[in-house]
């Protein structure tokens, strides 16, 4: 009766949904005559298997209420920004009727990192002097978190809070939340600053984190750092995982400026922090910067990719995982002039080459938004920035409800397989 109730209600979502063409449980969009709706699918060149124990989760909690998915994304500055990911989460939690949800991860960009943007759902207030460390930077050593960034302080009185903000139609908080953090016998060690307690706290060295539980669900915490020993001298955070007991499915957004494939390879703790989040879904949007390299090498940039598969399939090696292919993207030549960036052809080729091999899914968005000098008619419609790579607030906007509809007709295709009509446990 409840997959049924369910179905007729995105049945109802398509019958509303007007001269925007969207159907079943996919959201409204605007049409524009250079976006090719017709190509908005998730690709696959082997077979989609692996799809099928996430739209299996999927479909239990839409069904059943009951579950936990956890999606990770990765990106550069496209997915930093998390207007993109917004959108897509935002559309997953209205599509599961998740009116509180978990923020999942997130990073203090601005401590210790001048001009570096955060999300506009969350904010990160702190006390203290902190040294921020990027990966892109050749002279960022060490270990490096897999947010592909990391941040210092020798200041045992510092302190930072984590404030999480509401959207139009999601309550963001946790109950429990996991501090990545370099845990050795110098580094200071972690706590909860006053009002806030927490019924249960553990500290996970093999993990490299420690996790804060809390009595009920809150959207605001402040840490403070505890000198318990003499030779205790310094503290890194790596970022942080915020979560809720309650079932539900939290979209991690995993983004760095200007980060490549090349960046994501020195995170030194991405198998560890991989492992402690344990994504269903595993979702790579790293090549944009990679194709402004000059020195471009398309079996370089899968070898690359290579070396970072192996390391997700070795912690989640039936996790699902989708490729996105880089948009449309001009380079600025002598006196501001633009021309097309004909490297991201062969990002598409790559990212299809990886498909077929580790039998992943290709949203083949450089194609979608209109292939190769598309990016023009996103920025006469203001929906792209004027330097021909970024894209406006509208623009991601809508690449996220895009990529949404193509997840949802995946979704549709999955309730016709005879391993949709097996019963959840």
């Amino acid at each position: 009766m409840k997959r049924l109730l369910t179905y007729l209600l995105l049945i109802t979502i398509g019958l509303q949904t007007g001269p925007c063409h969207s159907q079943d449980g996919a959201v409204s969009i605007p049409q524009y005559p250079f976006v090719n709706y017709g190509l908005n699918q998730v690709e696959f060149y082997r077979d989609s298997i692996d799809f099928y124990g996430f739209y299996r989760k999927l479909d239990k909690l839409v069904t059943t209420g009951t579950g936990k998915i956890n999606i990770l994304h990765f990106g550069g500055s496209h997915v930093q920004a998390d207007i993109w990911t917004g959108r897509l989460r935002e559309n997953f939690n209205q599509f599961i009727n998740q009116k509180e949800a978990a923020r999942g991860w997130v990073y203090p960009f601005k401590m210790g990192i001048s001009k570096n943007n955060n999300p506009a759902n969350y904010n990160f207030n702190f006390t203290g002097k902190w040294d921020g460390c990027r990966a892109v930077n050749p002279s960022c050593a060490g270990n490096i978190g897999m947010n592909a960034l990391k941040t210092t302080t020798y200041d045992s009185s510092s302190t930072f809070t984590l404030t999480l903000y509401p959207s139009a139609k999601t309550e963001y908080l946790f109950d429990r939340i996991k501090v990545f953090y370099d845990i050795h016998h110098q580094s200071y060690e972690i706590g909860l600053d006053s009002p806030y307690f927490a019924k249960q706290i553990i500290t996970n060295k093999i993990g490299g984190y420690t996790e804060f539980v809390f009595e009920q669900p809150l959207k605001e915490v402040t840490f403070k750092l505890l000198k318990t020993d003499s030779i205790q001298n310094i503290f890194t955070l790596y970022g942080m995982f915020t979560d809720l007991e309650a079932p539900g499915l939290n979209y991690n957004a995993i983004g760095a400026n200007g980060a490549s494939v090349p960046t994501y390879l020195k995170c030194t703790l991405l198998e560890q922090q991989l492992n402690a989040i344990k994504p269903d879904l595993v979702i790579f949007s790293v090549g944009i910067n990679d194709a402004f390299d000059p020195n471009f090498c398309q079996s370089c940039y899968e070898n690359n990719y290579r070396q970072w598969l192996k390391i997700v399939r070795k912690v989640v090696p039936n996790a699902a995982i989708l490729f996105t292919t880089n948009t449309d993207s001009y380079k600025r030549g002598r006196k501001g002039k633009f021309y097309q960036n004909v490297t991201g052809l062969e990002v598409k080729a790559a990212m299809r080459n990886l498909s077929y091999e580790f039998n992943a899914g290709v949203w083949d968005l450089f194609s979608i938004m209109g292939g190769l000098g598309s990016m023009e008619f996103w920025v006469r419609n203001k929906m792209a920035a004027g330097d021909r790579v970024h894209f406006s607030s509208t623009g991601y906007k809508l690449i996220g409800d895009l990529m949404f509809n193509a997840f949802i007709h995946k979704y549709e295709d999955y309730l016709l397989t005879p391993i949709a009509r097996i019963k959840h446990d």
